[in-house]
């Protein structure tokens, strides 16, 4: 039996939120041989309590707290942990890991910012002096963590491709396990199609789930919004995202006072609806309550709800960038990344097709399970722990 820390306590949201929460969980009801401990904030360690003496949940604030408490945590507190328990294999799950570990580590890189060209090209440079020195920093302990890990772990080879390529590394283990859901959670609906087929007049729905950031490229979907509100009377055609402009307030983002506006602009404020984030718990009830799924991002290491929309059967509208051809493949269609007109245009289209929505969605779906189960990925994170334990003994 091997005992394993599972170090998420910068899990505050997001997918790196739904990782460790499905991690803990599935762990915890497989009766795995192995002993995991997982550091997780307080509000994620409730909803992951474990069933199974074999895994046990910690919660911490330390996630919450100033970059240089997170160092120290990470490489000093953090050390002392391992010792105490007995760790053989720490696995860093957002980035960030332990420089000259006492035991074997595999570091899990998920944040594709600090790799991207667009990103460092486009959008960093409008930042203030303290957000790119942090962003600098960030980046400089991220490769300083690959360094010393003995695996590094990405979810796509789009995003293993950027981190070889612009670091220049060949660390002797990088590998991609791609990310899943739990496909039992996300069942397809019917309804969406036959509504669209029944009575044309009733709105068609779209949905955007993501975090709040300017990468995410809320601007592009209200200005297509804008412009859809120009043709079309009000209740025709809704939008329902959880990427709040007005989120996150203490956090800088270079589009937030453009997609402020936009978002309180007259012709938008009856088209969309502002959510916020959604509990996990109840998000497929947000997809299967919908008739597209629109993802505008400009920036991926993965995009979870790319996966759950097409684990859902919802038909998916993407912008044109390679992650989003990587998990999607031919089960989405695409617009340019930049261009507010095209996107309208392919939501019109795909209002006026309903067969078409159903032949995305019926290949989402085949794709998600073939490609995209949870428990597929937890299988090959398995093997790699035990591959890192193999090389321990020898």
């Amino acid at each position: 039996m091997a005992h394993i820390l599972v170090n998420a306590v910068s899990a505050k949201s997001g997918g790196a939120a739904t990782y460790a929460a499905n991690l803990a969980r599935h762990f915890a009801s497989i009766g795995s041989p192995h002993r995991f401990i997982f550091y997780v904030p307080a509000d994620l360690q409730k909803s992951v309590s474990s069933t199974n003496g074999q895994v046990v949940v910690v919660a911490t604030t330390i996630g919450t707290t100033p970059s240089w408490r997170r160092f120290v945590w990470d490489q000093f507190t953090l050390r002392g942990i391992i010792k105490r328990e007995r760790i053989d294999i720490l696995i860093s799950s957002s980035d960030f890991g332990m420089i000259s570990p006492p035991c074997r580590q595999l570091l899990f890189i998920r944040n594709a910012l600090f790799f991207s060209p667009f990103y460092s090209r486009s959008i960093l440079p409008q930042q203030s002096w303290r957000a790119r020195l942090a962003f600098r920093a960030r980046k400089w302990l991220v490769l300083l963590s690959a360094k010393f890990s003995d695996v590094v772990m990405t979810a796509s080879l789009t995003m293993l491709n950027d981190f070889q390529l612009r670091t220049r590394s060949s660390h002797n283990t990088a590998v991609v396990n791609y990310l899943g859901v739990p496909l039992e959670r996300f069942v397809p609906q019917e309804s969406s199609f036959k509504t669209q087929l029944e009575d044309a007049s009733k709105p068609f729905r779209l949905l955007h789930v993501s975090t709040y950031s300017d990468y995410k490229n809320l601007t592009t979907l209200l200005k297509a919004i804008r412009i859809l509100a120009e043709q079309e009377p009000p209740g025709s055609i809704t939008l329902t995202t959880t990427a709040d402009p007005w989120q996150f307030p203490d956090v800088e983002v270079v589009s937030r006072k453009e997609d402020q506006s936009l978002a309180a602009h007259p012709c938008i404020v009856p088209f969309v609806k502002f959510t916020g984030t959604i509990a996990y718990e109840d998000i497929a009830r947000f997809y299967a309550n919908h008739d597209l799924f629109v993802f505008p991002s400009l920036v991926e290491s993965f995009g979870h709800p790319l996966v759950e929309a097409m684990a859902s059967g919802l038909p998916i509208l993407a912008a044109d960038i390679p992650i989003c051809r990587e998990v999607c493949g031919d089960a989405a269609l695409y617009f340019s990344a930049f261009d507010p007109a095209d996107l309208g245009e392919k939501i019109l289209l795909l209002r006026r097709d309903p067969q078409l929505r159903r032949q995305l969605g019926e290949a989402g779906r085949k794709r998600a399970e073939k490609q995209f189960d949870w428990k597929d990925h937890v299988r090959r994170l398995v093997e790699l722990i035990e591959q890192v334990r193999s090389h321990a003994r020898t």
